[in-house]
């Protein structure tokens, strides 16, 4: 497969403050959904497209997640720690000399969007982008970033928690020279910090259907699990029905 060397970064540093009142001891990916973590959702999604490199960039209870993924002997798991929130550009800029790849497929360690992986890295690819953003229909959601595009897939206007024809769905395609110009000098976002910047035709967003889930307040991680829950029993009906 044609992007299946590609590395990938997973953002897992969020202090998760608004889940606290049921997730204390641990970091907001390794909320159990069904009695597993989200995290591994998201791994499992990323490994279904045959990538196997993924570093995962941790800070608050970071260790829980080192542990957890270490386990794996299904793809090769990298930890790049963070002493002090970085933000997501900040930890992407951190984890930078453990990257090998020119191209860095980036994902949020709270979030699903099960996008088809091959197809965003080859739009990227074919538009010789220097970032693409997995985009869906706002439908009025003002939640994460909003986002316009032009006839051409350029992303014009991206702003966070505003609203925009377009949702950020929390899944990049970066070149590596965009990782490396990343200031260092203090903590940085690339949500609110670098997209912004990128919007004068160098950003590209990649428009798809399919459902984002975020596990970010006690009554989402509620709905996934529930949700997750009866495609399970679904799947476990259909499977004794053939």
């Amino acid at each position: 497969m044609q992007h299946a060397m590609t590395n990938v970064v997973i953002l897992c540093g969020g202090l998760g403050n608004r889940l606290r009142p049921v997730v204390q001891d641990r970091p907001k990916p390794m909320a159990l959904i069904n009695g597993r973590p989200f995290l591994d959702l998201v791994v499992d999604h990323v490994l279904s497209y045959g990538l196997r490199r993924i570093v995962f960039c941790t800070g608050h209870h970071g260790d829980w997640i080192a542990q957890h993924v270490s386990r794996r002997t299904d793809c090769e798991a990298i930890i790049s720690q963070e002493q002090t929130p970085l933000g997501t550009a900040g930890a992407l800029r951190a984890c930078g000399s453990l990257l090998t790849t020119p191209t860095i497929l980036v994902l949020n360690g709270d979030s699903l969007c099960r996008i088809d992986l091959h197809a965003f890295l080859t739009a990227h690819h074919n538009r010789q982008a220097v970032a693409t953003m997995a985009v869906i229909p706002s439908n009025g959601r003002t939640d994460a970033g909003g986002v316009t595009m032009d006839a051409c897939g350029r992303i014009r206007t991206f702003q966070e928690k505003q609203s925009g024809s377009f949702l950020n769905a929390g899944i990049y395609a970066v070149q590596r020279h965009l990782i490396d110009d990343i200031p260092d000098s203090a903590p940085c976002s690339l949500e609110r910090d670098i997209f912004p910047q990128l919007t004068d035709g160098r950003l590209y967003g990649y428009a798809c259907t399919v459902p984002l889930y975020d596990i970010g307040t006690p009554a989402r991680l509620a709905a996934f699990e529930a949700l997750e829950k009866d495609s399970t029993k679904h799947h476990y009906i259909t499977s004794l029905s053939q």
